[in-house]
């Protein structure tokens, strides 16, 4: 349902949605330092990160349902006061089961801001006009990574991991305000009453809907591979003899080219259609990992090594997530807030186990291990969005 309201404040949603990326990224730097200032490992560390996604995934199952009755509105302002709450708390977090604690409840505030950001602007505008502005939204979005891995670097250089919290709890502040002064309620079509049978009904309708599981696919593995990129690409720096705030500003170039990719998106590709977008974006994002491996393969010793095909990987998720998102959402008929959910937590759920698994098997000895973790991810969304494609020339 399109809704008929004056203005809706991209700028803010695109900050809400980008709390979740922005609980990756800020943290990702501090990673090391963390496993050394506290004491513990590289996979009780990784748990800062498996939690966070963990409980970002479940969120958005639990969230998207209810705001199909209460509204989109309340719980972004809810998610965002969490995100802020936490971050405050974890700043004095003395044990890593604490600040493991803490990072719990920010990943559910996270999955509220993410989960409605992406509805109310499928509820706001038609199909094309969802795709322009979900394209803006990842563009000024983009610049949040970018920023917070800068940022994140320099702060875990300068402050420590403390200071990455203060600045994760400063930025749910300033969401939490904008909502309640800017945000509109954009779901004038709201179920009735909350009952578990249509929320079973909604999940069942969603997943029979084999166009929108191929989009999800492609969502899952695409954002996950990112996640998982994320769980391992520290200690590839780290062995290159990169400190944290090189890291910071030589990763921050991926979301810098996922901004650009979202610009050329928003103004050529959507124009020749999502589904021709996707398929390009997932066969650039093979490239990259292939790219990856090779490079890896050669033992170049500079930071280019890395840091080239994750930009090349970074443009092409500029093709495909915005397009993916808004093509799994307006795949269904009703229940667009469940759909919305789904995406998120198995997105989500992919990237926390994956990270996971990365780690377990030894990505953070061996970057090699990583890469060829994120290819087998890639290649599976390549062939969705290859099916994808199929889909759309048989209409």
């Amino acid at each position: 349902m399109t809704v008929k309201i004056a203005k809706l404040p991209l700028w803010l949603i695109a900050l809400g949605t980008g709390s979740a990326v922005m609980g990756i990224t800020l943290v990702t730097p501090a990673l090391p330092i963390v496993a050394e200032e506290l004491e513990v490992s590289a996979e009780k560390v990784q748990q800062l990160l498996t939690i966070y996604l963990f409980f970002l995934a479940i969120g958005q199952l639990i969230v998207g349902p209810l705001s199909d009755v209460f509204g989109r509105r309340f719980f972004f302002a809810i998610g965002s006061l969490l995100i802020g709450l936490a971050g405050t708390f974890a700043i004095f977090a003395k044990n890593i089961d604490l600040l493991i604690f803490y990072r719990a409840i920010q990943g559910l505030g996270a999955a509220a801001c993410l989960s409605m950001g992406r509805t109310i602007i499928n509820d706001f505008f038609d199909k094309v006009n969802a795709s322009k502005a979900m394209a803006t939204v990842q563009t000024i979005q983009a610049i949040v990574p970018m920023m917070s891995l800068s940022c994140g670097g320099a702060l875990v250089f300068y402050t420590g991991w403390q200071g990455v919290m203060f600045l994760i709890s400063i930025a749910g502040v300033i969401i939490f305000f904008g909502s309640f002064f800017l945000l509109p309620e954009t779901n004038l079509d709201k179920i009735p009453h909350l009952k578990f049978t249509i929320v079973k009904e909604s999940y069942i309708d969603v997943i029979k809907n084999r166009l929108f599981l191929l989009y999800l696919s492609v969502s899952s593995f695409q954002i996950g591979a990112f996640f998982a990129l994320n769980s391992f690409i520290p200690y590839a720096y780290k062995e290159l003899g990169s400190s944290a705030l090189a890291f910071g500003i030589w990763f921050s170039l991926t979301p810098l080219a996922y901004l650009l990719g979202n610009i050329f998106n928003r103004f050529y590709m959507i124009k020749r259609g999502l589904e021709k977008a996707i398929l390009i974006g997932c066969a650039l994002s093979v490239f990259s990992v292939l790219l990856m491996a090779f490079l890896d393969l050669t033992n170049w010793q500079s930071p280019l090594r890395l840091a080239i095909p994750c930009i090349i990987f970074g443009f092409a998720n500029g093709l495909t997530v915005a397009n993916a998102t808004i093509g799994g959402l307006n795949s269904v008929s009703k229940g667009v807030g469940t759909a919305s959910g789904l995406i998120g937590s198995v997105t989500m759920i992919v990237g926390a186990l994956s990270g996971a698994l990365l780690i377990f098997f030894g990505a953070d000895k061996s970057s090699l291990t990583g890469i060829l973790g994120l290819l087998i991810m890639i290649i599976f969304s390549l062939w969705s969005s290859f099916q994808i494609y199929l889909a759309n020339l048989k209409k």
